[in-house]
């Protein structure tokens, strides 16, 4: 935790006009420095004792140190400065930890890469690509994570206290990992999910296709579905086709054996999505995958919204969520109404690579 340069801002202390009702006045403390680092550390002792938290671990950049949350008395603290926090100039990645191991985490870290890349907030060449994976696995691995999630992160860097839109031309990435926990059951279970088209407009797809943590879109389409009782919200393109969920992709099984998802040219390319490609391709795979109605994949075409109509299943697809069922889209019902044998057998696949790998 570094607060060294943290500055208190001072307010002005005074009883308040009357209106309505009476207010009380307070007074606020004024404090230095140092005494501000010791009341930040007491409050989260006290905040974190009194409130479950995550079990896991944290990679602090700025400090270069790994710290285990598991006794709930820890938290990683943003830096005030940092242009993550205050102009969103920041990317990130995740991937799923299964028994310990993290799932795909080279396609991740490249991805992860190529959005800083093109994000403008740092290079990342094959070495420094290295050392961030030995990095992950041992966050994974201080935090005693076995099933749950890995997040890196990388900033532009916090050495800017002018809350200046570009830092310097030369600093350096600050980079953050996240290790933590998660009900394996949450994951692994097949639900039904009820899904909508969203009214929030997609990003651009020069950003929609790298991915930062820019995420007031994803946040509000979430809530706006929420509010309608909906499990998911899924963005249109600006040309009124499928988008993607605003933390996953969207795919289709139509009847004529095609497992359909929209092209990474307005979405974010799924790593999840695309080795479930990989596996329906697989010449092992395919006996089985045929049982249930499975014949390719194609992600070369836009999907009109009508897809849903003529779907015998639809699924989400993403880290965060493993394959979950889409029972109804926009109000209507989806194939039978019931998560079908594809989307399940889809589920289990990919569960079983994760334990081979």
């Amino acid at each position: 935790m570094t607060t060294a340069r943290a500055r208190a801002a001072p307010r002005v202390a005074g009883r308040a006009r009357a209106t309505t009702r009476r207010t009380t006045a307070r007074a606020t403390r004024v404090v230095d420095a140092d005494a501000y680092a010791r009341e930040v550390a007491r409050r989260l002792v006290a905040q974190h004792d009194a409130a479950a938290t995550m079990r896991g671990a944290v990679y602090d950049g700025a400090l270069d140190v790994i710290v285990r949350v598991n006794d709930a008395r820890c938290a990683p603290v943003m830096r005030l400065y940092d242009r993550g926090f205050t102009r969103g100039h920041a990317v990130f990645d995740a991937c799923t930890v299964h028994e310990g191991r993290c799932h795909l985490l080279a396609a991740h870290l490249r991805r992860f890469a190529r959005s800083a890349r093109e994000a403008g907030v740092g290079e990342m060449n094959d070495e420094a690509l290295a050392t961030m994976e030995a990095l992950v696995l041992e966050v994974v691995a201080r935090g005693g994570v076995t099933h749950g999630q890995v997040r890196m992160y990388a900033t532009s860097g916090c050495e800017s206290e002018n809350f200046s839109l570009c830092g310097a031309t030369d600093s350096p990435p600050t980079y953050y990992v996240v290790a933590y926990e998660k009900d394996p059951d949450a994951w692994m279970v097949v639900r039904g999910l009820t899904a909508s088209s969203s009214p929030v407009p997609i990003k651009p797809p020069r950003y929609a296709t790298l991915k930062s943590t820019n995420y007031l879109p994803n946040v509000n389409v979430a809530q706006i579905a929420r509010g309608n009782g909906v499990d998911v919200g899924v963005f249109l393109t600006q040309d009124g086709m499928i988008g993607e969920g605003p933390g996953a992709n969207v795919a289709f099984l139509t009847p004529d054996g095609t497992l359909r998802t929209p092209p990474a040219t307005n979405v974010l390319g799924g790593i999840t999505i695309q080795r479930l490609r990989e596996l329906i391709e697989t010449e092992s795979n395919r006996k089985a995958l045929r049982k249930v109605g499975i014949k390719r994949f194609d992600d070369s075409q836009p999907l009109s919204p009508f897809v849903v109509l003529g779907a015998e299943e639809a699924m989400l697809v993403g880290s965060a969520v493993g394959v979950q069922g889409i029972i109804s889209w926009d109000g209507r019902q989806v194939g039978d109404g019931r998560v079908g044998p594809a989307t399940s057998f889809l589920a289990e696949l990919l569960l079983d690579d994760m334990r081979s790998i």
